[in-house]
């Protein structure tokens, strides 16, 4: 009997261009949703919605280990401009809101999407060392 991870990473692999658009659409659609309800410090943070999000990362990141066997950089970068894109698109639809003020901040809109790109690379790092190993993908 096979393990469930080996399982999810098969299927990655089986059908590799609906996971890797549903990836770019989850990350576009989930950092344009979510920027303003995530940074701790801000108008509007709130800690249950960023651990939800932190575990779709997780999610999205397991995908990139089954498209993107060891790409570490390719998928830093794909991360950053994919966040990049949700933010700014974010930012078009809330565009003329009081809330949106204090996000505007450079640093804000510089960070996030690094950061975003940041936790995706680290958390696909992990699964790539623990979880390929057992597995010998």
């Amino acid at each position: 009997m096979k393990k469930s991870n080996e399982n999810f990473y098969e299927q990655v692999q089986q059908n590799r261009l609906y996971f890797l658009i549903l990836s770019m659409i989850a990350v576009v659609f989930t950092t344009g949703a979510t920027f303003t309800l995530v940074i701790p410090g801000l108008n509007g943070f709130n800690l249950y919605l960023t651990i939800i999000i932190v575990a779709f990362y997780f999610l999205i990141a397991n995908m990139y280990v089954g498209l993107f066997k060891g790409r570490l950089y390719f998928v830093f970068t794909i991360s950053l401009i994919l966040s990049s894109l949700g933010m700014g698109w974010g930012l078009w639809l809330e565009w003329g809101e009081v809330s949106l003020v204090e996000h505007m901040n450079p640093v804000v809109i510089i960070g996030y999407p690094c950061i975003v790109a940041f936790i995706i690379s680290l958390m696909y790092q992990l699964s790539t060392i623990f979880l390929l190993k057992r597995i010998n993908f």
